[in-house]
């Protein structure tokens, strides 16, 4: 007796190599061949048909978890010892990586991810929903903003995409979940009430969830915090401590130049100004010093060149460094440069690490936003980093030559949102054209 699997080893068309050489690209193979075989005209299907069946499924998991960009972040692209030189903190940071590989291939309880901002806490979590999907399980992946901005759109009734419609239905009951950057601001009372519905059915139900977070402190939502520090429920991977500057920028606008532009060597009373000018400039100045001791939402800044706009923003910029916040100064045309130059793999900052760090800064600089070529892909990137920022309430300084109203309409209603903005005008003459009387 021998079986049709026995038989079909070669098949039947030698000049034909795409097909499978078990089922000869039938999909099936016999349980026997044996008429006397009670099993005889049974079938199962062959390993090509669930190959091909697991690869389908793996797509539609991986399409519909909301990972995006962060698809290419995995175990094996990750420096397992981070990027710090201390040795304690790197055996601290391995440690961390060690247990976040353990959990994705079987999650259990809750797992929160603490660590500093670039510390790659999203990158870790983002390996944990990869090795998750790699393993057939249904993931999810959702910033606090994106996750809002899903309930938001489903509550409006707005029309969803098929894979987003499929995201928003399944989400409480999804198998494994992970929320970044659980610090976010949410701030309505309505987007409040639906995240503790998903905390409670969560929690309730035992499901698995990773959240990410600086710290577990305040800043989270008070019920949150309590569960997250609950250790027979959940589970604290710690970073430790990642020793970098508090300061960026992509630009010319370096450290050692931002100190130079400060509130005290500003010309607040300009030169050659009316007395009307000169009096709202020196009331803007004022403003200003008062919003970089207290920040609170946006300031837009508007001029012709050489007005004073990036010496304010910069002043505000060594205020909140002084206050050990982190700071980042991005040149817009600058910014879009880096961004497609990170797409290169030799790029020692890949993309992701670019965008994240613009992101989740506590104070983010926005220079000459409107001097870049319009495209696009560059008008998509702009808006994805001012959306972000605008839904998490994040302190942003942004400076433009042109009018708002002269953006895309989608900036521009961001930039103007008047619960959020504080939009001024610079009158006044090209500082680096003139000079001061002695």
């Amino acid at each position: 007796m021998t079986t049709s699997f026995e038989k079909e080893m070669i098949p039947s068309n030698p000049e034909r190599v795409d097909i499978c050489l078990v089922c000869d690209g039938m999909g099936f193979v016999r349980l026997t061949n044996d008429f006397d075989d009670s099993r005889f005209g049974q079938s199962y299907p062959c390993s090509c048909t669930i190959a091909a069946r697991n690869e389908k499924t793996g797509k539609q998991l991986l399409k519909q978890s909301g990972l995006g960009s962060l698809r290419r972040l995995n175990f094996e692209n990750l420096i397992s010892h981070g990027r710090t030189q201390d040795a304690r903190n790197r055996d601290q940071y391995e440690l961390a990586t060690t247990e976040a590989k353990k959990y994705a291939s079987n999650p259990s309880k809750w797992l929160t991810i603490v660590g500093e901002h670039g510390s790659g806490k999203t990158h870790l979590a983002a390996a944990i929903a990869n090795a998750s999907l790699a393993l057939g399980r249904p993931t999810l992946f959702f910033s606090i903003p994106d996750l809002m901005e899903h309930f938001r759109r489903e509550s409006i009734g707005r029309d969803l995409s098929e894979s987003e419609a499929v995201t928003v239905s399944r989400i409480f009951d999804i198998p494994l979940l992970l929320i970044d950057d659980c610090h976010s601001k949410i701030n309505t009372t309505w987007a409040q009430e639906k995240f503790n519905q998903l905390l409670n059915h969560r929690w309730n139900a035992q499901l698995p969830t990773v959240f990410t977070a600086p710290a577990l402190d305040a800043a989270i939502n008070s019920q949150l915090n309590i569960r997250l520090s609950d250790s027979e429920s959940s589970d604290i991977l710690d970073l430790g401590i990642w020793e970098v500057s508090n300061y960026s920028s992509l630009g010319a606008m370096s450290e050692q130049v931002l100190k130079q532009y400060t509130f005290d060597t500003f010309l607040s009373d300009g030169i050659g100004l009316s007395p009307q000018q000169s009096s709202e400039l020196i009331g803007l100045e004022s403003r200003l010093r008062e919003w970089s001791i207290e920040p609170d939402g946006w300031i837009v800044l508007t001029g012709n060149h050489g007005v004073g706009k990036t010496h304010l923003a910069s002043a505000i910029a060594n205020v909140r460094l002084s206050q050990g916040d982190r700071v980042a100064f991005a040149t817009v045309p600058d910014l879009l440069d880096h961004l497609r130059a990170s797409y290169n793999q030799e790029s020692r900052d890949s993309y992701d690490q670019v965008f994240r760090r613009l992101l989740e800064v506590q104070l983010l600089i926005l220079d000459d936003l409107g001097a870049h070529k319009s495209s696009d892909w560059a008008e998509e990137k702009i808006y994805q980093l001012i959306n972000h920022r605008h839904l998490a309430r994040s302190w942003t300084v942004i400076t433009m030559n042109g009018k708002p109203s002269e953006l895309e309409p989608r900036l521009a209603s961001r930039l103007t949102f008047t619960e959020l903005s504080e939009v001024y005008r610079i009158d006044a003459q090209d500082f680096r054209t003139l000079r001061p009387e002695n």
